[in-house]
C-alpha cells in the first residue's frame, strides 16, 4: 500500500478513465481542428505566433542560409520549436497548421491524464471521501479542462502554451508523488524528484513563467526535508541527491542563458533584443501604461478573464474549496506544496503584469489564464468531495454539482465570446493581417519555383506571407534590420531573387531595409517591375 492513502483508494482501476481520456480529448480535439479547418483554411493559423513558431520550427531544417542551431533565435524559448520540428516538415500538416495540432492536442490529452491522477491522489487523501467517488470526481475535473473550448482551441494551434501545461502539471504530479513516498518513508522516493526536475527543467525551456518553478520547487522540498527532521523520521536526502535536483531544475535556464552568451554576447539579449524581447514589446505598446505599478487594474483584467475562460461557477466552487481545504484538511500529503506550485506561474504572469513586462487587456493576450487551470481543477475536485452528506449520499444531486461546473462550457460557445479564439481573430483581423495573406496566396500563384523571393516586410508580416503563400522557406530570402549587410540585400539582381516582396508599412525591424530600397527606388526599377499590389504591400518581378 503506498505511503499515506487511504486503504482501498488505489485498488480502483483508473486506466479506463485514462484510455476514456485520451479518446475524447483526441476525438474532441480533431473534429474541432477539422469543422474549424473547413469554416476557414486559416483557422489553427489566426494567432500570429502560431505561424511563426511553425515557422522557427521548419528553419531548423528549410531555410536558405544557416539551417540549424543558427535559427534558434533568442527570445522565444526553443524547445517548442523543437518539438514542431519535424511535423513542421510536412508540407500539409505545416501550410495547413495542423503540425501544431500533433504537439499541442497531444500534450493538452497528457497534461489532462496528469490533472486526473494529481486530482486522484489528492482526494484519496481526503477524511470520510466515499472512495468509489474518487475517480469520477477525477474524470470530471480532467475534462473540464480539457474541453474548455478556450483551451481546447490552444490545443489545436501551434502555440507554446499546450506543451507548457505539459512539463509544468507533470512536475506538479512528480513533486507531490516525492512527497508522498518521502513522507511515507519509502527508500525509493528520489527518483520521483529526479522526474520532477526533468519536467521543471522542459518547462523553462517552454515558456518565461517556468523560471519561478525551480525556485518554488527547492523551497519545497527544503520545507518537506526540515518538517521530517523535526519529527525525527526523515530519511537523508545526500549532498549528492539535493545537488541533482538543483542542477536539472535549474539546466534549462542554464542553458539559455549560457546560448544567449555564446551567440549574442550577452546572456540576457531574450531580455534586451530590440524589436523582440517582451520589455521591448510592451514599452512600445498601450498596454503597458494602464497596468504598471497599478494593481486594482491588473487584479481586474486578470479577474475578468478568468471569469470569462473559467465562468462564475467553476472560479466560486475553487475559492469555497480552497477555504474547506484550509479548514479541514490543512497540508496533508503534500496538498499545500502541492497548491502553491500550481500558484506559482500564474503568480509570475500577475507580477510580470505589474512591473511592465507582461500585457492583458480583454481579450487580448487572454491565453495566459491558462496557467491558472491546474489549481482550479485540482480545488474543484476538493469542493465535489467535500459536498455536504445530503447531497454526497444522493447521485442525482451530486450529478447536479458536477454538471453545475461544466455548464459554461456550452454558453461559452453557444454565447461567447471563446475569449483565446477572440483574440486570436481579434489579430488576425489587425491591420494589414488580411491584405498580408492576400498577398502571400498571390505570390504562391506568381511564383513558378525559380529562384528565391527576397522579402522586406518586418517579420511578423514576412511569417503570415510565408504561411500563406505555400512555398517551401529555403526559397525566401529575408530581410530585416540585422540582416541588410548580405550582398543580396544591396544588389538583389546579382542574386538568385526573382521575385521581391516590399510592405509599404513595414513591421518595426523592417523599416529601415523598406525605407533603403524606398530612398533607392529609381535603381531598383533597373531591374524589377511591378507585377502585383495593394495598399500595404508590392511584389516585383525581375525584368
Amino acid at each position: 500500500m503506498e505511503a499515506g492513502l487511504q486503504k482501498g483508494a488505489y485498488d480502483i482501476n483508473h486506466r479506463r478513465n485514462v484510455g476514456l481520456l485520451l479518446i475524447i480529448i483526441t476525438i474532441c480535439g480533431l473534429v474541432t481542428a477539422l469543422y474549424m479547418y473547413n469554416v476557414d483554411k486559416y483557422a489553427l493559423l489566426y494567432y500570429g505566433d502560431a505561424g511563426s513558431h511553425l515557422i522557427a520550427g521548419r528553419k531548423l531544417f528549410d531555410w536558405k542560409e544557416n539551417p540549424g542551431w543558427d535559427q534558434i533565435g533568442t527570445v522565444w524559448l526553443p524547445l517548442p520549436h523543437f518539438l514542431l520540428m519535424f511535423p513542421s516538415l510536412i508540407d500539409g500538416l505545416f501550410f495547413s497548421g495542423f503540425a501544431g495540432l500533433t504537439i499541442s492536442l497531444s500534450s493538452l490529452a497528457l497534461t489532462s491524464i496528469f490533472l486526473y491522477k494529481i486530482t486522484a491522489r489528492v482526494l484519496s487523501r481526503i477524511p470520510n471521501i466515499k472512495i468509489h467517488l474518487i475517480p469520477y470526481v477525477a474524470l470530471a475535473g480532467a475534462l473540464l479542462y480539457a474541453l474548455n473550448p478556450n483551451f481546447m482551441y490552444l490545443g489545436i494551434t501551434a502555440m507554446t502554451e499546450a506543451p507548457f501545461m505539459l512539463f509544468f502539471v507533470g512536475s506538479a504530479f512528480y513533486l507531490l508523488r516525492w512527497i508522498e513516498e518521502y513522507k511515507g518513508g519509502s527508500q525509493g522516493n528520489l527518483k520521483y524528484l529526479l522526474v520532477c526536475a526533468a519536467f521543471v527543467s522542459a518547462a523553462t525551456l517552454c515558456r518565461y513563467e517556468g523560471w519561478i518553478l525551480p525556485i518554488f520547487l527547492m523551497v519545497s522540498v527544503a520545507i518537506t526535508i526540515l518538517h521530517k527532521r523535526q519529527e525525527r523520521t526523515a530519511n537523508s536526502l545526500t549532498v549528492l541527491g539535493a545537488a541533482a535536483i538543483v542542477v536539472i531544475s535549474l539546466s534549462g535556464i542554464m542553458f539559455w542563458l549560457a546560448f544567449n552568451e555564446v551567440k549574442y554576447g550577452d546572456p540576457l539579449e531574450f531580455a534586451n533584443a530590440q524589436y523582440y524581447s517582451a520589455a521591448s514589446q510592451a514599452l512600445n505598446r498601450p498596454v503597458r501604461e494602464s497596468l504598471v505599478l497599478q494593481p486594482y487594474n491588473v487584479i481586474s483584467v486578470y479577474g475578468i478573464t478568468a471569469v470569462m475562460a473559467y465562468g462564475p461557477v467553476l472560479l466560486a466552487a475553487a475559492a469555497i474549496a480552497y477555504l474547506v481545504h484550509r479548514r479541514t484538511i490543512g497540508g496533508a500529503g503534500g496538498t499545500r506544496h502541492l497548491l502553491a506550485f500550481l500558484a506559482a506561474a500564474p503568480i509570475f504572469t500577475i507580477v510580470s503584469m505589474l512591473i511592465g513586462i507582461g500585457e492583458m487587456t480583454l481579450w487580448f493576450n487572454s491565453r495566459f489564464v491558462v496557467l491558472l487551470a491546474p489549481l482550479l481543477i485540482v480545488l474543484a475536485g476538493i469542493y465535489i468531495s467535500k459536498q455536504p452528506k445530503i447531497i454526497a449520499n444522493n447521485k442525482l444531486l451530486l450529478a447536479g454539482v458536477v454538471a453545475a461546473l461544466f455548464a459554461f462550457l456550452p454558453v461559452a460557445l453557444a454565447f461567447g465570446p471563446v475569449v483565446t479564439l477572440a483574440d486570436a481573430k481579434g489579430g488576425f483581423g489587425y491591420k494589414e493581417t488580411p491584405i498580408a495573406i492576400q498577398t502571400g496566396e498571390k505570390l504562391g500563384s506568381i511564383y513558378d519555383g525559380t529562384g528565391s523571393v527576397m522579402i522586406i516586410t518586418g517579420s511578423a508580416q514576412e511569417h503570415r506571407i510565408m504561411v500563406a503563400s505555400g512555398i517551401a522557406l529555403r526559397n525566401f530570402d529575408s530581410i530585416i534590420e540585422s540582416s541588410t549587410w548580405k550582398q543580396s540585400f544591396r544588389e538583389p539582381w546579382q542574386s538568385d531573387n526573382t521575385l521581391i516582396v516590399i510592405s509599404k508599412v513595414p513591421d518595426s525591424d523592417g523599416v529601415e531595409p523598406a525605407k533603403y530600397w524606398s530612398d533607392h527606388r529609381s535603381e531598383l526599377d533597373l531591374y524589377y517591375h511591378t507585377i502585383y499590389e495593394n495598399q500595404y504591400y508590392e511584389i516585383l518581378a525581375r525584368t
